[in-house]
């Protein structure tokens, strides 16, 4: 008799339920088409740098600036043929196959126990199901956090499996697009990748200079100042980080709770502000923060450096640290930034997964802890109409620094203590 490509068993729910999240995500593509976001952004400032325009020297839709790099909107341009409608299907379907490809690739380290697909089939349906509603955020928002990690969990697969050139311009294209991967240079630097990291920097150079080559050096120039213009993370509009309320960053959380000029006009009357901090001590407490959260990846790196990590689970767990922390340490977070903890998300799903087919049960204070995180990260899912309320008060920023506290305790000597077992897949 032929095997259902689902399973059988407890493995088909599990893969039942696998089935149901990306059908959710699917229906939101249809619910988003004739909405506006931030896409319809890309497409006019990608028509604005087409028609020989400055797209960092203007605004739109009345507020909003333009922050991703010119290589990134000659990359998008030619979604503007499709219509509104059309780019939007296609940027949907193109930003469910970058998370599925994600999870697929963190999925490569296998947990390894006599139940191998029921423990498969179980780890994929948890982390589809916690990244349920940052992968809608995305998907609503027209944002480019999915491509993002994906550029840089592939990247650094490739790197990983030899293939060099092809992982260091994926994660030079994410680099240009954004700066949230430049915490992947010291990291590869720390493992003694140098062929990498240089790799990486030359993809870089590379793309920070096609503007030049294709509107000449003195446009191209004034091109790249503008831009960083508008991204520079020391300036006052970076530093408080609270244009809007959803934003989620370590600055947006002390400036929410602590500072005088906290806020906006679309702030709640709401209680919050427990202190009134001046500028200077804000500014000290904010670059102070960034500076442990900087600091912190020493904890998850261990002593010595320069060495290649001493398993693929070290590995993972590393990079789960580096992405999970750039939520907060980066101005201008938003909801849609949480797919940054897919690997964290993975990581402390696997511990559980393992520990409870392998050993039957572990502590209740893990399952809390993990109900705590999934209804967090998918509050707005669950209950939306309170969706203000919850970015109010921040409640994404204090998932974050919950997850960052599990990932911490749960280390690699802890994954291998109850079977955790790396081994790569064919991908």
């Amino acid at each position: 008799m032929q095997r259902s490509p689902l399973g059988a068993g407890p493995e088909r729910w599990w893969n039942l339920g696998s089935l149901l999240v990306v059908l959710i995500w699917t229906v939101s593509i249809l619910l988003m088409l004739h909405g506006r976001n931030d896409l319809d952004l890309f497409l006019q400032a990608a028509q604005v740098l087409v028609d020989g325009g400055d797209p960092y020297a203007r605004t739109y839709f009345r507020f909003y600036s333009y922050f991703y790099s010119p290589v990134f909107a000659w990359v998008v341009w030619p979604l503007k043929a499709l219509g509104p409608v059309g780019s939007k299907v296609i940027w949907g379907l193109l930003s469910v196959a970058a998370a599925l490809r994600t999870i697929q690739l963190l999925l490569s380290v296998r947990i390894a126990s006599h139940h191998t697909g029921i423990a498969h089939a179980a780890l994929r349906f948890l982390v589809l199901l916690m990244l349920l509603q940052s992968v809608r955020d995305n998907i609503n928002l027209g944002q480019v956090t999915l491509l993002l990690v994906w550029c840089c969990v592939e990247g650094l697969h490739r790197i990983a499996k030899g293939q060099l050139w092809w992982g260091a311009l994926l994660i030079a294209f994410a680099l240009d697009m954004k700066l949230v991967p430049l915490v992947l240079l010291p990291y590869l630097a720390y493992r003694g990748s140098w062929r990498g990291m240089g790799a990486v920097l030359i993809g870089v150079l590379l793309l920070n200079a096609l503007p030049l080559l294709v509107l000449g050096t003195e446009t191209g120039m004034d091109l790249l100042r503008s831009r960083w213009s508008v991204i520079d993370p020391s300036t006052v509009r970076h530093l408080l980080d609270e244009e809007e309320p959803s934003m989620i960053s370590w600055g947006s959380l002390l400036s929410a709770y602590l500072s005088v000029e906290g806020g906006n006009v679309n702030t709640l009357s709401l209680p919050r502000n427990i202190a009134q901090l001046s500028l200077d001590t804000m500014s000290i407490l904010i670059w102070g923060g960034r500076a442990l959260f900087a600091l912190g990846a020493l904890y998850f790196l261990r002593w010595p450096p320069f060495r290649a990590a001493r398993t693929r689970e070290h590995a993972a767990w590393e990079v789960a640290y580096l992405l999970l922390c750039c939520v907060l340490l980066f101005p201008h977070q938003r909801p849609y930034s949480l797919f940054l903890a897919a690997p964290a998300l993975w990581w402390l799903c696997a511990y559980a997964v393992q520990r409870r087919l392998l050993h039957g049960a572990f502590p209740r204070i893990w399952y809390t802890l993990l109900t705590t995180v999934f209804i967090g990260l998918n509050a707005v899912f669950l209950v939306g109409e309170y969706a203000h309320i919850y970015d109010h008060y921040k409640l994404l920023s204090f998932v974050v620094l919950l997850l960052i506290g599990m990932l911490a305790w749960c280390t690699p000597e802890r994954m291998h203590a109850v079977g955790m077992l790396g081994r790569e897949e064919n991908s």
